[in-house]
């Protein structure tokens, strides 16, 4: 739902924070001497220091100064935003400076923009891939490439400095104010098409379009303001023609649009302003920088969560600090209040997916499954390509034991990531849930094909294959898992074991259980196992030593491979069922069992059954072995 009066609103709250508070920030960003809150004030002073030091940084590598006089800017279209939350407030923009402006016809030639594309390429190593988000696409940094930014500094000069200033007077005082503050080249392609929503660094942005649309398909910039102010489906993504030019404010949420096949390279550019210290940006770079730590201890987590909160104070519609405070506290197990935050930011932004994911995070973090199962569907129905929320809603709907519809949702996460093992994995467990083995075991085999150097996938087909009684197969199995990844060999050593207990191989299942032992002393489950099997191992042999197989083969199968194939209760099936109409040896009847002809074989299945007994111990063998170790 969109309001009218939000941005004036915007500044109506700051000038009250700033009453209430007596933090005093001057329309140039500059912070006022009245401040009491020492804190704050601190804060204020360091974001001086930080925005000095790196507008000097900038003119060491792009243009600064008075730009070319005034120039004839090509025809624009303009597309209002709306009014959606900014990070910093600049006073006296209007709705015409709230808008994104497009080159209608190409600000750059076709030349030109291939030019700059080879020097891109050349210089910027290929442009290698890099994480964005979500996503990862192809990335190098103009100031760290001579030839492409001795070109990007004419185009400063000559034609996107004097744009900048007639688009946005309110935003620039002189050409000579602005301040190249990140420049990149972007190359999308089909395993890099994307990036995550989000907003630009900086008060004022640009994206040059350096491909011709027809060497790409898909892609554009997608600007989600605009679907909240164009009948659905329609202006959301602005596609350009090469040369072509958009500028906007830096707080607009936009993502590259997916591109389906070829290649697409933009060049984007993040403008800061000497003369306005973007506070609120600051304080959320700042607080970032320390949730971005390898590992933040929560004394640098809780120093964030103070740094996103000032933003706050300075601008209670900073959507932007309320995601970022609600990452912080998610971090210091504080849901309850990560919580609240993302309320207030799906307040100020409900077609944020990425809210309404967290939120999901922090709901489910509470034990509120339910609702958090909710909120990520909230997310989904945004952003139906989203592989983390639908893995997050499987996880949820898992836990609310609706095993149908956590298939169903790994399902669409294995679609989007088929060469990750992780979805496949997953999805075979729920299907397991339901009882479709078949659909597990073929997602399985997914899961190892995508990956066939993870050790999961072979020990889930392991215990599934031990499930079903193929123990041999399992076996086969489990090994193939230890050999895939050593770390899982304690894992595959009691998937053996299992099996070599359904094969009636105790002994062998003994060795393999005391194998894992050693590799886990601590387990109490293998533990229990060893014991259990010690036990019925000893017993078994003092059976076997008084059976003999009466017969050499079933179905001119030997009885041992019969057994080891099917595991032990294949000893109940009668020749008819097992063989069919082939006529039985002498002295049995299609209605003989495995177990009559092949006794010796089949001792752990007769003194399982109660058919024989331990004499030593005067009963016959309790089961629990071999059950109790299949568990994953």
């Amino acid at each position: 739902m969109s309001h009218p009066s939000l941005a004036m609103a915007g500044v109506a709250l700051l000038a009250a924070a700033v009453a209430a508070e007596r933090v005093c920030v001057d329309p140039g960003g500059a912070s006022c001497s009245e401040a009491s809150d020492a804190a704050l004030s601190d804060a204020l002073s360091a974001n001086e220091v930080d925005h000095n030091r790196e507008s000097a940084e900038a003119c060491r590598h792009f243009f600064c100064g008075d730009a070319a006089a005034e120039v004839a800017l090509p025809q624009m279209s303009r597309h209002p935003l709306g009014h959606g939350p900014l990070v910093d407030i600049v006073e006296g923009a209007g709705e015409e400076e709230h808008s994104i402006y497009v080159t209608e016809a190409p600000l750059f030639s076709a030349a030109e923009c291939d030019e700059v594309v080879a020097l891109a390429e050349a210089e910027g190593g290929g442009l290698p891939s890099t994480k964005s988000g979500k996503y990862r696409i192809g990335k190098a940094w103009v100031r760290e490439m001579p030839g492409v930014l001795s070109w990007f500094n004419g185009a400063l000069e000559t034609k996107l400095y004097p744009a900048l200033a007639q688009l946005f007077p309110a935003h620039v005082s002189s050409t000579a104010q602005l301040r190249a503050h990140s420049v990149a080249i972007l190359k999308y392609n089909e395993s890099h098409p994307a990036t995550d929503v989000h907003i630009d660094d900086a008060l004022l942005a640009f994206t040059v379009a350096l491909s011709p649309s027809s060497s790409f398909e898909g892609g554009g910039t997608y600007f989600e303001s605009l679907r909240a102010v164009l009948p659905m489906g329609q202006g959301m993504v602005l596609p350009m023609e090469q040369g072509m030019v958009t500028f906007r404010p830096g707080a607009v949420r936009h993502a590259g649009h997916a591109v389906s096949s070829g290649l697409r390279y933009v060049l984007g550019g993040f403008i800061a302003l000497a003369d306005r210290v973007e506070h609120v940006r600051r304080l959320n770079e700042r607080g970032n920088r320390l949730l971005l730590a390898p590992s933040p201890t929560a004394p640098e987590l809780e120093q964030a969560d103070r740094l996103f909160a000032q933003g706050l104070r300075l601008n209670p519609h900073c959507s932007l600090c309320h995601a970022n405070r609600a990452d912080a506290l998610l971090r210091l197990d504080r849901p309850a209040e990560a919580e609240e935050e993302l309320k207030a930011q799906t307040a100020l932004l409900p077609l944020d997916s990425d809210a309404h994911f967290s939120l999901g995070v922090a709901l489910r973090a509470q034990g509120r499954t339910a609702e958090a199962v909710q909120a990520y569907q909230a997310a989904l129905r945004l952003v139906p390509r989203d592989f983390d929320a639908w893995v997050n809603l499987a996880a949820a709907l898992a836990d609310l034991e609706r095993f149908g519809e956590e298939a169903d949702a790994y399902e669409h996460a294995a679609e989007l990531r088929p060469s990750e093992a992780l979805p496949w994995l997953n999805l075979g467990e729920a299907r397991l849930s339901t009882g479709d083995e078949a659909a597990a075991e073929l997602a399985f085999r997914r899961a190892s094909a995508a990956a066939p150097t993870d050790a999961r996938p072979f020990l889930s087909l392991g215990r599934l294959s031990a499930r079903q009684s193929r123990p041999a197969e399992a076996i086969d199995l489990f090994y193939q898992g230890a050999l895939a990844n050593s770390e899982y060999f304690d894992e595959a050593k009691q998937g053996i074991a299992t099996a070599r207990t359904q094969q009636g191989r105790l002994s062998e299942a003994l060795a393999d259980f005391e194998s894992a032992q050693r590799m886990a002393p601590n387990s109490e489950k293998v533990r229990a196992a060893v014991e259990d099997v010690r036990r019925q191992a000893a017993a078994l042999a003092r059976v076997e030593a008084g059976l003999e197989d009466r017969a050499a083969e079933v179905c001119g199968t030997p009885c041992r491979d019969v057994v080891d194939t099917s595991g032990y209760a294949v000893c109940a099936v009668s020749w008819a069922d097992g063989c069919g109409d082939a006529p039985p040896p002498d002295g049995f009847s299609a209605a003989s069992r495995v177990a009559d002809l092949c006794e010796r074989t089949c001792a752990f299945y007769l003194l399982r059954s109660g058919a024989v007994v331990d004499e030593a111990s005067g009963e016959a063998t309790e089961t629990a072995a071999g059950e109790a170790a299949a568990a994953p």
